[in-house]
């Protein structure tokens, strides 16, 4: 455990610290508020539309490319499912056997001898 002394010393270190920062703020303000050297010439007025477009429009625009680049493809899609409207397209099945649900259908089982049960879980087993 440290001493009073060492604790009153470390404390006042770690309110340095903590100032230090600040204190570097701001004495580099002077260095920002300088005025242009004499040599420059006068540099003209940006109106407030050119810097709204600038600031504004070109990242709105942006956005706008951006976004008909995603949306596009989509709509020229042909069919699409629309809600409530009965599903007129081939069926499908992910992960299903290869030649689909047709294939499924028609694959040969193996025959039940009498009395097995064909129910289970993931081996059709208990």
């Amino acid at each position: 455990m440290l001493s009073s002394p060492a604790r009153h010393r470390l404390r006042r270190l770690g309110q340095a610290v903590a100032v230090a920062p600040a204190v570097a703020v701001l004495l580099s303000a002077p260095v920002a508020l300088a005025d242009t050297p004499e040599g420059w010439p006068e540099a003209e007025p940006v109106s407030t539309l050119s810097t709204l477009l600038l600031l504004a429009g070109i990242p709105v625009a942006l956005i706008a490319v951006i976004a008909l680049l995603v949306y596009v493809p989509s709509m020229a899609r042909g069919d699409r499912y629309t809600p409530g409207l009965a599903w007129h397209n081939k069926n499908e099945w992910f992960g299903g056997p290869s030649g689909g649900v047709e294939a499924a259908e028609s694959a040969e089982r193996p025959a039940l001898e009498a009395g097995e049960v064909e129910a289970g879980g993931a081996s059709a087993r208990w």
